[in-house]
């Protein structure tokens, strides 16, 4: 398996959630994938899955820590 370090995800907290016009703009700057602590609309939806994005909607803080005790500087 190969690293491709121009590769990244998208972690967005938006209290209102993301709509057509927030997605349009995280399509335009190439990430793979997006994780949200908000609702993402179904039109948003349709726009990632069109860009081939992935995507998880109201993620709760806590269930972004890290499982692992590795940390940046043991890499």
């Amino acid at each position: 398996m190969t690293i491709d370090d121009d590769r990244y995800i998208e972690v967005k907290v938006y209290a209102n959630g993301i709509y057509p016009g927030k997605a349009a703009k995280i399509v335009e700057q190439g990430v793979d994938g997006v994780i949200s602590g908000g609702k993402i609309s179904d039109n948003a939806k349709k726009i990632f899955d069109k860009a081939g994005i992935w995507y998880r909607e109201n993620v709760e803080p806590k269930d972004l820590e890290s499982e692992s005790p590795e940390t940046e500087k043991e890499k």
